[in-house]
């Protein structure tokens, strides 16, 4: 079974699955990883949000299509309106972020190179990053990722993380913690 094919099953169905995301993985396919930074494709069992929060109740609102190098989540979202995001869950119940309102955003967000984008400075550029945390400067650049995303989707990817993701936005932690009263 394809890369694109593992993922679908593991969604739900009322979630709407981007082209966007079988065209990153025909890309993947033919190019191999890394993608970008420590970013991998990965669908779910079905169990993965259940383990995370401790409980089943609102599973059906995420669609996993992706993890990071320490077991961090990267999924689509429905929030209480019905609007769909690309979210971050971290490993350890941290980093809780939207980090696009759509799946070209997260893309670009993704090209620019972070090794872990739910850790990083995104006011800063991934070079600036790696310096402050002691790795090389370009660690995590894809320069041929970037260009496909720039000229799949006629796009441009920033320099900066903050341009796409503002982690400053704190809904979607706030409704994980509204479940998590909730239902546990």
């Amino acid at each position: 079974m394809n890369i694109f094919e593992n993922i679908k099953k593991g969604i739900p169905k009322n979630i709407r699955i981007p082209e966007e995301l079988k065209k990153l993985c025909e890309w993947t396919e033919k190019n191999g990883y890394p993608i970008s930074g420590c970013f991998e494709l990965r669908g779910d069992d079905g169990e993965t949000m259940r383990y995370w929060l401790g409980f089943d109740d609102v599973s059906d609102r995420f669609g996993l299509f992706g993890a990071g190098a320490s077991g961090d989540i990267y999924a689509f979202w429905l929030d209480d309106t019905g609007n769909q995001k690309i979210v971050h869950l971290g490993s350890e119940g941290d980093a809780i972020y939207i980090l696009a309102d759509n799946f070209i955003g997260f893309l670009k967000l993704l090209a620019i190179g972070y090794d872990e984008i739910g850790f990083a400075d995104m006011n800063l550029t991934v070079e600036e990053w790696n310096l402050n945390v002691g790795n090389d400067k370009n660690e995590g650049i894809n320069p041929k990722f970037m260009n496909w995303v720039e000229q799949e989707f006629q796009v441009k990817v920033p320099k900066k993380g903050n341009e796409i993701a503002d982690f400053s936005n704190k809904e979607f932690h706030g409704w994980i913690n509204e479940q998590l009263k909730k239902y546990s």
